[in-house]
């Protein structure tokens, strides 16, 4: 922000100098076109500054902290269960949390007996999501645990 405020006060001396001075047309154009790219990009500058001390104050202690690593061996990763594995395939009955209604097709957020916090997708997106999630954390990139369930039982269940 400050060199934000430091470029603002030398980009309007510059452009008091093209408005007043004796600049011939050709070049006030170009001296013009140069402070508008760089106010542009100080801006740009400054609301990347911002953003990145807002999620380093807001970042997740378990998000990770890279986007792919090498897998140790794609042959032995269990493309059926995916990153979670059979061991925390949710197989419990659900109970009810909330409804979430961003997006187009209908999900709902419940909660399993070990207290695990779950989204339930419902439609055609289902399942084509828990396969990109299965590819993409096959050849090493970071993916949610998503399960495909067939059946699916949910405790106070509001009409959605």
């Amino acid at each position: 922000m400050r060199n934000l405020r430091k470029f603002e006060k030398h980009a309007s001396q510059l452009v008091w100098l093209v408005k007043r001075g004796p600049i011939p047309p050709r070049k006030s154009a170009t001296i013009l076109l140069a402070l508008s790219v760089l106010l542009l990009v100080s801006a740009g500058l400054s609301v990347a500054e911002s953003t990145k001390k807002k999620s380093q104050s807001n970042g997740s202690k378990n998000a990770p902290g890279v986007l792919w690593i090498q897998p140790d061996s794609i042959a032995n990763r269990n493309l059926f269960y995916g990153p979670g594995g059979k061991d925390h395939e949710p197989h419990t009955t659900f109970t009810f949390l909330r409804e979430d209604l961003n997006g187009t097709n209908p999900k709902f957020d419940v909660r399993d007996e070990n207290g695990t916090k779950w989204r339930v997708k419902l439609g055609a997106e289902a399942r084509p999501e828990t396969a990109a999630s299965r590819l993409l954390w096959a050849i090493g990139y970071f993916a949610t645990e998503d399960y495909f369930l067939t059946d699916l039982r949910v405790e106070d269940m509001k009409p959605l």
